[in-house]
């Protein structure tokens, strides 16, 4: 009965979450500009209800009264979850974790301000504070945890990963990038494209391709944001995009990318909904389904031939112009740029490097948050070899340090390799690869990845669902053949 009573508990905290997940979107997207503290208000009355959750499992000693004995293997998986979940929010005192939310929204908004003027100062003062109780929590975790305090704050995003294996991996990952970049710039081929997509256009391709994907429009819906994301909650998926007509495939992009993520949210196993076990298996887990289905799927040949036909049949673009080959390789054009989000995939972990070598020095090496333009600048400088001209492309141009999202970014480069090892297995195991794409048949790939990821919610750890899904741990092999294959060794 003990344990019966901690999963109604549980519920009752993820529908705060989903409460709060939609007062996000709403923040995001339609709230006026002067909404913004009676929102932090109603977020933090939020948190105050699921702080008072945790409290009642405290008072009653839940945990300690479970027999773990008793539980099938499912229940015990889910009863550790539960544990987790709560030692972070009894290890943390709750005026530090609701001081916390409160100053991600003001420093969120405060974003928005300097991003469109393009100065930093304006959000700097509050990113200070915020850094300061982010930097507090994760002394607090990493003296219970002994580990150290950057892999604490990466551990809530993946439970897998430490900075150790970071290290290891990116500088790997970097030494091969670097080597092939000049190979693969010095092979693509100029193409003069003068043609653009408006803003109707491109969200009308994306709406066909999301509906081929399996995107159930009764379960989600598309709202423009400054910067794309998936929100929403259980059974209720939100997602965002931005327009650019200086890309004509910016938003088309932007939407596939958070279409994977929509599809794993809306794939997860009903049957442990508002259960720890039912939930995501990691942020590197969700950013390898949006990455699959945006680089691994849509930016491949076959489908290029496949978003010619809907150009010409749906939007009456001429297919003489907007050939297979001028929408594959304007689509995988290699080039260093300044904008993550807008950035190729050889180049995309650059970036990401570059953010976890940066937010590194913050948490574990005190580097001056006041100092942040500057460090950014260096930093870039070094590995992507660009000087920034300024902070809207710079330091400003992510959300997610100013969210409070210390820790998030690695997960962005684990989940494009995560998704190369998941295309290689697939690509064996679903006849006709390439054949299906080329006929606007997606449904092999989406079952294969409802099967084989998306049911099985958040029962394992990374390693552990790769062993099973494709017969080895993690393996970067993968991503660089995947380049090589890609960039290297195709004609068209």
């Amino acid at each position: 009965m003990t344990y019966k009573k901690l999963k109604d508990l549980f519920e009752e905290q993820s529908l705060i979450n989903d409460i709060s997940a939609i007062l996000n979107w709403d923040m995001a997207t339609y709230m006026p500009k002067n909404s913004r503290v009676q929102r932090s208000k109603q977020i933090t009355k939020l948190f105050d209800y699921k702080k008072n959750i945790f409290n009642v499992i405290k008072k009653n000693d839940f945990f300690q009264k479970v027999d773990e004995l008793e539980l099938n293997k499912f229940d015990k998986i889910n009863f550790e979850l539960m544990k987790n979940k709560f030692d972070y929010f009894n290890s943390i005192p709750s005026d530090k974790l609701k001081k916390k939310a409160e100053l991600s929204i003001e420093c969120e908004g405060l974003w928005r301000e300097a991003k469109e003027k393009s100065n930093f100062n304006i959000v700097k003062k509050s990113l200070v504070k915020l850094v300061k109780l982010i930097k507090e929590e994760s002394e607090i975790l990493s003296q219970i945890k002994n580990k150290k305090k950057y892999d604490c704050l990466l551990s809530k995003y993946d439970r897998s990963l430490d900075s150790k294996q970071l290290f290891k991996i990116f500088s790997r990952v970097e030494k091969f990038l670097k080597k092939k970049l000049p190979l693969i710039i010095k092979k693509q081929k100029n193409i003069e494209f003068n043609d653009f997509l408006n803003e109707e256009d491109q969200f009308n391709l994306s709406k066909i391709f999301m509906k081929q994907l399996s995107f159930d429009f009764s379960r989600g819906r598309i709202d423009k944001s400054l910067h794309p994301f998936c929100g929403g909650g259980t059974q209720d998926v939100r997602i965002t995009t931005r327009f650019s007509e200086e890309n004509s495939f910016s938003c088309f992009d932007a939407l596939m990318h958070e279409t994977g993520h929509a599809l794993y949210e809306q794939g997860l196993p009903k049957k442990w909904a508002h259960q720890p076990i039912g939930s995501a298996g990691g942020m590197s887990l969700h950013e390898s389904q949006s990455l699959f289905i945006e680089m691994q799927i849509i930016k491949s040949l076959p489908v290029s031939q496949f978003i010619q036909k809907t150009l010409e049949d749906k939007i009456g673009k001429d297919p003489d112009i907007w050939s297979s080959e001028v929408i594959y390789n304007i689509r995988n054009k290699v080039k260093p740029g300044y904008i993550r989000v807008d950035s190729d995939e050889v180049h995309y972990p650059l970036h990401i490097i570059h953010r976890f070598n940066i937010e590194y020095k913050i948490i574990e090496e005190d580097a001056n948050v006041e100092d942040l333009p500057d460090l950014w600048n260096d930093e870039f400088s070094k590995i992507l070899k660009l000087d920034v001209k300024n902070d809207k492309t710079g330091c400003l141009q992510d959300i997610h340090w100013y969210g409070g999202d210390f820790g998030y970014f690695p997960t962005y480069s684990i989940g494009a390799f995560i998704a190369a090892q998941l295309a290689y297995k697939v690509r064996k195991e679903v006849i006709n690869f390439d054949l299906n794409l080329k006929k606007e048949n997606f449904k092999p790939i989406i079952k294969w990845l409802r099967e084989n990821i998306h049911s099985r919610g958040n029962f394992l750890k990374i390693d552990e669902l790769l062993e099973e899904s494709t017969e080895e741990k993690l393996n970067l092999k993968y991503f660089e053949n995947h380049i090589i294959d890609r960039y290297l060794k195709k004609e068209i």
